[in-house]
């Protein structure tokens, strides 16, 4: 299947509107990561749900490629914000990406062929589509303060888990990558601390998330405005992406 592309989302909600709307083949478990091979529109493609964090990204990279020998890579799925210019639903196409606190300051560029494709790529009306730097970190960054600082250290738009592990992989094999993310979350918007609700499969624990919100009342407005956020940020990275690959 090496004239498939890989589409990998760190979590189910992410690739939730490709998974709907892909003709699916087959559902293939590769150690922790879950891949559904299939059609979407044209295009050959596998999608993967690879887990939260760089671990599991590289895992799943490596994985993938050794089963379908993709001929290329996306990294997709939301994005919180690190500038103030940037609002909920905004588009952020990486045209770097770094990563926070590496021993090695490194920097991954996209494929300059797959960039040029996004960046002409018509946005879905009234969503704004930014290219900029996107940092790949450990935790998720709840906090505003936080967020702001790594903005200016960093000299980035946004913050992500999961793709600096997925452009190492992809140039360690010389295949082209691109990462377009959508942006959930703020700058100002303060996150609940969701590090500890994730499970051994690599995804948020409902259970866990929803015990957390009822032993913290105060925290159910805070945990609604972010999942309306998120429902709207994955309609519109399907919309993005099914044109990209149209």
């Amino acid at each position: 299947m090496n004239d498939c592309i890989a589409i990998f989302g760190a979590i189910k909600e992410e690739i939730a509107g490709i998974k709907g709307a892909m003709n699916i083949s087959d559902r293939v478990r590769l150690g922790k990561t879950d891949a559904w091979p299939g059609r979407w529109g044209q295009q050959n493609i596998v999608l993967i749900r690879s887990g939260v964090g760089k671990q599991r990204a590289e895992d799943s990279a490596l994985q993938v490629i050794d089963r379908f020998q993709p001929k290329a890579l996306i990294s997709t799925g939301y994005a919180g914000a690190v500038q103030p210019e940037l609002n909920v639903g905004d588009l952020m196409i990486a045209d770097s990406i770094r990563e926070a606190n590496a021993e090695e300051d490194r920097k991954y560029f996209p494929d300059p062929n797959w960039l040029d494709r996004a960046r002409s790529v018509v946005s879905p009306d009234g969503v704004k589509k930014v290219v900029g730097g996107l940092l790949t970190v450990s935790n998720v960054i709840h906090d505003p303060a936080i967020k702001r600082e790594l903005g200016r250290n960093y000299s980035v738009q946004a913050v992500e888990m999961e793709t600096s592990a997925i452009a190492r992989v992809a140039e360690d094999k010389s295949l082209p990558w691109l990462s377009v993310r959508v942006i959930s979350d703020s700058i100002d918007q303060e996150l609940l601390d969701s590090s500890s609700f994730l499970g051994s499969d690599g995804e948020v624990s409902t259970l866990k998330a929803g015990w957390y919100v009822l032993t913290h009342p105060g925290s159910l407005k805070s945990a609604l405005s972010l999942r309306t956020q998120t429902q709207f940020a994955t309609q519109t990275i399907t919309k993005f992406l099914s044109d990209l690959l149209g």
